[in-house]
C-alpha cells in the first residue's frame, strides 16, 4: 500500500471579484455583449443614415413635382425673384433653366455646370452632398430644386432608434449577467459552509439549469459528508462500546462458568425441569449472549467439525423447552435425511437458539414454534416457524441489519450475529412472512463444507 505523501494540501485561494475585475464573469461574459452591441450600433447607424437620406430623396423629389404642379396653373415667369420666393417657401435651393442661363445666377462654376447638365428624369447627385431634382415645365423651362445629399448621423430619430437599442441591450445584458454572477457567487459563498453541522438552505437548487445541476451537486456531497461523518462517529463509539463490552464479556465469563458448575454438581442426575436444570440452561444462556457479543467485538472464523445437524437441533430444542413451556408454547421438532455436515457446533448453536428465542417471544400468548431440517442433495435447510404476527415490512427490509429491532428493549444484534455465522458457514439467511400467517426464518447451509474438513483431515 503507498503511504501517504507528508505534503500539506495546496490551500485554495479564494479571489475577491472587486480586485480581478477583468477577470470575473461579468466582464469574460458581459464584454462579447458589449461588444457585439458596439457593432450592431454601427450597422444600425450606417442603416439609418441611409434610410434619413433615401426619405430626404423621396421628400426632395415630392416638394419638386409640387412645386411643378404650381408653376404650371400660374401666368407668372420664370424670374430670379420666383426663385427666391420658391426657396424661402420650400425650404431648398430653386433654380429656373433656360438653355444654358440660370436664375438665379451661380457663381460657382462647379455647380453651374452641373446645374445645366442635370437631366429631368428623377433625383440625380450633382456634387457632394448635393441632390438635385430638375423637371421640365412648359412655358418656363426647367425648374431645378437641390437639397443637401445624404443624411446627418446624429439626427433626433437616429439618436431616439440608437438610445432605445442601447437601453434595451443594457437591461438584457445586465438581468442575463445577473441571473448567471449572481447565483454563483451565492454558491462560492456557500462552500465554506459545508462543514456546519446546521447550513444554510441553496435556493439555487430549486433552480431547473445547469445551475441548479451544480447546487443540487453540492447539496448531495454536502449530505454525504455529514452522513459520513456521523458514520463515522457512530463505528467509533461502537468500537469503544466494543473494547468495553469485550473486557466486561471477559470479567463475567469466570462467575457464568462457576454458576454453571455448581448448578450441573447440584442437579446431578434430577429431571430437566428441575431448578438446578433450570439454572444450568439459564447459565448457558447467558454464555450464548456473552459469545454474541464476543463475536461482534471479534469475529473469527467457524471451526469446522464433522457433525449431525439433527442432534445438534435436538439439543438447542432441549435447552429452551422450559422457557417455551413458561411461555406456554409448544416445541417442535422435525427432521428429514441425512443432515451431517461439517460446521461449527457451537456458533450454529447461538443461530438456532437465537431464532428459537426470537420465535417465541413473538408469541406472548403462546403457540406453536416448529423447526423443521431438510436434507437436500447439496445443502442442508433449517427452517424455524411461528404463529406470530410475521415481519413488518420495514422488518423485512432491514432482517439481520445489526441495531435494528421492532422489539420493546431488543438491541437488534442477535440476528446479525446469526446472520454473519451463517454466512462464514457459505450459507444465507432468509425470512419470509408465511401464507397462513406467522413468520418463517430460513438457514440455509451446504454440504460441500464437509469436504474441505475431510481433506484438512486426511492432510493430518
Amino acid at each position: 500500500m503507498a503511504r501517504p505523501s507528508s505534503q500539506p494540501p495546496t490551500p485554495i485561494t479564494r479571489h475577491d471579484s472587486a480586485s480581478l475585475p477583468v477577470h470575473g464573469l461579468s466582464w469574460r461574459f458581459g464584454l462579447p455583449v458589449l461588444l457585439l452591441v458596439l457593432a450592431e450600433t454601427v450597422g444600425l447607424a450606417l442603416y439609418l443614415t441611409g434610410e434619413v437620406a433615401a426619405d430626404k430623396r423621396a421628400r426632395l423629389e415630392r416638394l419638386a413635382q409640387d412645386q411643378a404642379v404650381f408653376l404650371v396653373g400660374q401666368s407668372m415667369r420664370a424670374t430670379e425673384k420666383l426663385a427666391e420666393d420658391l426657396r424661402r417657401v420650400t425650404g431648398v435651393q430653386v433654380w429656373f433653366r433656360s438653355g444654358d442661363q440660370l436664375q438665379p445666377a451661380v457663381d460657382d462654376a462647379a455647380l453651374a455646370s452641373a446645374l445645366r447638365g442635370a437631366r429631368a428624369d428623377g433625383v440625380c447627385h450633382l456634387l457632394e452632398g448635393l441632390d438635385c431634382v430638375a423637371l421640365a415645365i412648359p412655358d418656363k423651362g426647367t425648374l431645378l430644386l437641390a437639397d443637401g445629399a445624404g443624411g446627418e448621423l446624429w439626427t433626433p430619430r437616429v439618436v431616439i432608434v440608437l438610445a432605445s437599442f442601447w437601453g434595451l441591450s443594457f437591461v438584457i445584458a445586465w438581468l442575463a449577467v445577473r441571473g448567471l454572477v449572481r447565483p454563483l457567487r451565492n454558491l462560492a459563498q456557500t462552500l465554506p459552509t459545508i462543514d456546519d453541522p446546521s447550513p444554510p438552505d441553496v435556493p439555487e437548487a430549486q433552480r431547473n439549469d445547469e445551475i441548479g445541476d451544480v447546487a443540487r451537486a453540492f447539496v448531495r456531497a454536502r449530505t454525504a459528508l455529514h452522513d459520513e461523518r456521523e458514520q463515522r462517529a457512530r463505528m467509533e463509539k461502537l468500537a469503544v462500546l466494543g473494547r468495553m463490552t469485550a473486557s466486561l464479556a471477559h470479567e463475567i465469563q469466570n462467575p457464568v462458568a462457576a454458576i454453571k458448575l455448581h448448578a450441573q454438581l447440584w442437579g446431578g442426575d434430577a429431571a430437566p425441569d428441575s431448578p438446578a436444570r433450570v439454572i444450568e440452561d439459564e447459565a448457558g444462556r447467558i454464555e450464548e449472549l456473552l459469545n454474541q457479543w464476543m463475536f461482534l467485538t471479534r469475529p473469527e472464523p467457524p471451526a469446522l467439525r464433522r457433525s449431525d445437524l439433527g442432534g445438534l437441533l435436538g439439543e438447542v430444542v432441549r435447552q429452551h423447552a422450559a422457557r417455551a413451556r413458561h411461555a406456554r408454547v409448544e416445541l417442535r421438532l422435525e427432521l428429514e435425511g441425512d443432515l451431517e455436515l461439517a460446521c461449527d457446533k457451537r456458533r450454529l448453536g447461538h443461530v438456532f437458539g437465537n431464532l428459537i428465542v426470537n420465535a417465541i417471544q413473538a408469541m406472548p400468548h403462546g403457540g406453536e414454534v416448529v423447526v423443521r431440517a431438510h436434507a437436500r442433495r447439496d445443502a442442508v435447510e433449517v427452517e424455524v416457524a411461528d404463529g406470530g404476527p410475521g415481519f413488518s415490512a420495514a422488518a423485512l427490509q432491514h432482517f439481520a441489519e445489526f441495531f435494528y429491532s421492532e422489539r420493546e428493549g431488543g438491541m437488534g444484534i442477535g440476528l446479525g450475529v446469526a446472520h454473519e455465522i451463517v454466512r462464514a458457514h457459505g450459507g444465507h439467511l432468509e425470512a419470509r412472512n408465511r401464507p397462513r400467517g406467522g413468520a418463517e426464518v430460513r438457514v440455509t447451509l451446504p454440504r460441500r463444507a464437509a469436504e474441505v474438513v475431510a481433506a484438512v483431515e486426511l492432510a493430518r
